[in-house]
């Protein structure tokens, strides 16, 4: 009980030597910094050429995304359009090159039938 009661005193012998200042004392130091901060924000009319920079950047980022895109869609069409010439040819390629295939094979069955 003894180590108790030397306890209690003991911390509220630190408490009073932290303890904050009086309510009064407070509110009256919380009021003067809160004074002391609003002289560090921009006033209104600062406040609107901000505005007006950041909204200037975002259109001017908007319409350079806008002209990406639209420059990114061209390039897929163009390469998409030059793809399919290339299939087509391809294909006509292949397709002359199988009747050349089958032209010379019935011209040797029909050698071979003729000897």
């Amino acid at each position: 009980m003894n180590g108790f009661v030397k306890g209690v005193l003991l911390g509220v012998g630190v408490g009073l030597l932290v303890a904050p200042m009086r309510g009064e004392e407070m509110r009256r130091l919380i009021s003067d910094r809160a004074s002391e901060m609003r002289g560090y924000l921009p006033e209104n009319e600062q406040l609107d050429v901000y505005k007006q920079q950041v909204t200037d950047r975002v259109s001017q980022t908007a319409s350079n995304l806008k002209d990406y895109a639209q420059q990114a869609a061209f390039t897929v069409k163009s390469s998409a359009s030059n793809l399919g010439t290339i299939g087509q040819n391809a294909a006509s390629e292949v397709t002359s090159a199988g009747k050349d295939v089958a032209n010379t094979t019935k011209d040797t069955v029909n050698s071979n039938k003729v000897n």
